[in-house]
C-alpha cells in the first residue's frame, strides 16, 4: 500500500513538473516583445476557480447602475446561483469528498454567489467526479464498509440580461456505492447497498436601481436508497437572499434557509456583514462565517463556518500558472430519508472530518482537473431526527482511512 501512495505521489510530482514546464515554454513562445503588456504573466485573465491567476487590480467605481461593476472582477466570475447558497450543510448541499474547486464559491470556505455583485453573467458549468473510500472496520461487527462515490452536476443560464436579471437551473446527482455487511444495531436493519441525492434547483436574481441585489431559489430532488419511491423520500429547499451595498467594497448579506435535511430542518436566517479592506482579505462577519485571505500573488488561504458542524479549510499554493496544490480540512455531515426507516420524521446522517491533499491542473481556459487525496476519520452513520444528541440511535462508527478522487470542472 505504501509503495503504490510513494509511485502515486512521484508519478503526480512529475506530472506536475512537466505541465510546468510545458506552460513556461508557451508562455515565452506566446509573449510579445514589442507589447509587454501582452505578456501571459502580466494578463489578469481568470482562471477555472473564479479568480485571476494574477493579483487584483484596484477596484474601479461602478459605471451605469448602482451595485453593478463596469468591469469584471474576481466576483464578477462567480460561477452563479448554480453554486451552492450560504446555508447548513444539508444532503442536497455537502461539498464533495475534496474540497470545492471554486475559491469564492460556496462551499470550501469560499463565498455564495448569491454575494456577488455582478448579476446577469452566469455560465454554463459541468462537474463529474468519482472518489474511492477504502474498506474499513466497523466497530463491534464483524465486517468493513467501503464505498465508491459519484458526483455528476451541471447548471445553465435559463434566462439573462446581462445587466439586472438572472435566471439559472442546475441539477445535481450523487451516488453512493458500498461494499458492507454491517447492520444497525438497534433496530437489526441491513445498511443500504446504495445511497442516491438528486437534486433540482432553480435560482433567481435581481439588481434593483439603487443596487440591492436580491431573489431567491427552489429546488427539489430525493435523497435516499430509494429515490422518489414516496412522497416520503422527496426533499425540498428554499433560499431567500438580499444584497445591501455598503460603500465601494462592503455590502450587508441577509438569507433564510430551509431544508427538511439540514442539521436543523427548520428555516435558518442569517445576517452577515461582507468587509473587504483589500483587494487581498475579505471576510463574511456572521451567519455564515466565511474568509478568504491572499498574503502573496501565489497563496491563498480560505475558511469557513455553519450551523452546526459544517467547517472548511484550505491553502492554496500556485506553483507555475496552470497547476495550483493544496492542502484542506473539512468537518461536513449528510442527510438520507432511507425508504424503510421506523419513522418519516427520522433521517439517515453520514458525518465525517477529512483532511486532504490535491493538485488542480488548467487544461485550458475551460475545463480543470482535481486530483486528490486524503484521510476520512470520525466518520459515522446514525439515524435521528436531527444532528443534535438525544434523538440519535442506530449509530454505526467506521474505522479511519484513505481516499483518493478525481475531478473534471468545464465552465463556458
Amino acid at each position: 500500500m505504501l509503495n503504490k501512495v510513494l509511485a502515486t505521489s512521484l508519478a503526480l510530482s512529475l506530472a506536475i513538473l512537466v505541465v510546468c514546464n510545458a506552460s513556461a515554454l508557451g508562455q515565452q513562445t506566446a509573449a510579445n516583445p514589442t507589447n509587454p503588456s501582452s505578456s501571459p504573466d502580466q494578463a489578469r485573465l481568470p482562471d477555472l476557480n473564479g479568480t485571476s491567476s494574477e493579483p487584483q487590480a484596484p477596484s474601479t467605481p461602478p459605471v451605469g447602475r448602482p451595485g453593478q461593476p463596469a468591469s469584471a472582477s474576481p466576483d464578477s466570475l462567480l460561477l452563479g446561483p448554480s453554486a451552492n447558497p450560504a446555508q447548513p450543510s444539508t444532503g442536497e448541499n455537502r461539498s464533495a469528498p475534496e474540497p470545492s474547486l471554486e475559491p469564492l464559491g460556496a462551499g470550501m470556505g469560499g463565498f455564495s454567489p448569491f454575494m456577488s455583485p455582478v448579476v446577469g453573467r452566469a455560465p454554463f458549468r459541468a462537474d463529474y467526479q468519482a472518489a474511492w473510500f477504502a474498506p474499513e472496520a466497523v466497530a463491534g461487527q464483524n465486517t468493513n464498509l467501503g464505498y465508491v462515490r459519484q458526483d455528476l452536476s451541471f447548471g445553465f443560464p435559463l434566462w439573462q440580461n446581462g445587466t439586472c436579471d438572472e435566471w439559472f437551473f442546475s441539477a445535481n446527482l450523487r451516488s453512493e456505492i458500498f461494499q458492507t455487511h454491517a447492520i444497525f444495531p438497534d433496530t437489526g436493519q441491513p445498511f443500504p447497498q446504495d445511497l442516491w441525492n438528486i437534486r433540482f434547483s432553480t435560482t433567481y436574481r435581481h439588481l434593483f436601481d439603487n443596487g440591492w441585489i436580491g431573489g431567491g431559489s427552489v429546488s427539489v430532488g430525493s435523497a435516499s436508497d430509494k429515490p422518489f419511491n414516496s412522497i416520503n423520500e422527496m426533499t425540498a429547499g428554499l433560499n431567500a437572499f438580499l444584497r445591501v451595498p455598503e460603500g465601494e467594497h462592503n455590502a450587508w448579506l441577509f438569507t433564510l434557509s430551509y431544508s427538511p435535511t439540514s442539521e436543523l430542518p427548520i428555516p435558518i436566517p442569517g445576517v452577515a456583514f461582507v468587509w473587504q479592506p483589500s483587494d487581498t482579505f475579505r471576510a463574511n462577519i456572521g451567519l455564515p462565517f466565511q474568509i478568504m485571505w491572499r498574503p502573496t500573488d501565489d497563496l491563498n488561504f480560505d475558511l469557513s463556518y455553519m450551523l452546526l458542524t459544517t467547517v472548511h479549510a484550505r491553502a492554496t499554493y500556485r506553483v507555475c500558472r496552470p497547476v495550483r496544490l493544496y492542502v484542506a480540512y473539512a468537518w461536513e455531515n449528510e442527510a438520507y430519508l432511507p425508504a424503510d426507516r421506523p419513522d418519516n420524521n427520522d433521517r439517515l446522517y453520514d458525518v465525517d472530518q477529512r483532511v486532504t491533499t490535491g493538485a488542480l491542473i488548467n487544461l485550458n481556459q475551460h475545463a480543470s482537473l482535481d486530483f486528490s487525496g486524503g484521510y476520512i476519520f470520525d466518520h459515522y452513520y446514525f439515524e435521528g431526527k436531527n444532528i443534535l444528541n438525544g434523538t440519535n440511535f442506530n449509530r454505526i462508527d467506521v474505522a479511519d482511512g484513505p481516499y483518493v478522487s478525481l475531478k473534471l470542472l468545464i465552465r463556458w
